[in-house]
């Protein structure tokens, strides 16, 4: 028709949809929770062309990247291998504290680059769990030598994305170094 130009579907969606609440009261893109919902039956997960053929309406490579990497940094996705062989797969809720715990650990990892005379509150706080909890002195050993050694493998081991890193962190000395505002701004983005 004269006057009148053709517009995509998923840029209309961009301009029309509204944003939805979530349980928690955070606002939610549609396309976000359309995205979880597709990818709650595949245990294996999927790869970014296969969610792309089943996302109504479509929308643009790019914008599911957008979305894919929004949901990863809330915690809701878990992303694995790289390149073409990358699949997504929904957080379970039991990865939470998980997700949690290493954002935390990054936010602690940034300060301990910036400033590795922070190591000394985390010694203390070890010589504090050892006294208090000598059943974990399995991580306590481990945690010594890490803090003991080269702070670049301290730092890749505390923001490593891996089971035994995951185990590590629940026995971790450097909980007291996440200021009240980090761990209220993670616990914010990642539920």
């Amino acid at each position: 028709m004269i006057g009148q130009i053709w517009v995509p579907k998923s840029i209309q969606n961009l301009f029309t949809s509204e944003c939805r609440v979530d349980k928690i009261g955070a606002m939610t893109d549609p396309i976000d929770s359309d995205v979880i919902h597709i990818l709650l039956p595949e245990r294996e997960g999927l790869s970014a062309p296969e969610i792309l053929r089943l996302l109504r309406p479509p929308v643009s490579q790019p914008t599911l990247w957008r979305v894919l990497d929004r949901l990863r940094a809330q915690g809701r996705i878990r992303v694995s291998g790289k390149a073409r062989a990358t699949r997504y797969s929904v957080a379970l809720p039991m990865d939470l504290a998980v997700r949690r715990s290493l954002q935390m650990h990054a936010a602690v990892a940034r300060r301990l680059a910036r400033d590795p005379s922070l190591l000394i509150k985390a010694r203390e706080r070890l010589a504090y769990l050892e006294q208090v909890n000598p059943d974990g002195r399995v991580y306590h050993s481990r945690w010594k030598d890490l803090i003991d050694g080269s702070l670049d493998r301290l730092l890749r081991v505390m923001t490593e994305d891996s089971e035994a890193s995951d185990v590590l962190r629940k026995e971790s000395p450097f909980s007291t170094l996440v200021t009240l505002a980090e761990r209220n701004r993670i616990f914010k983005n990642i539920f």
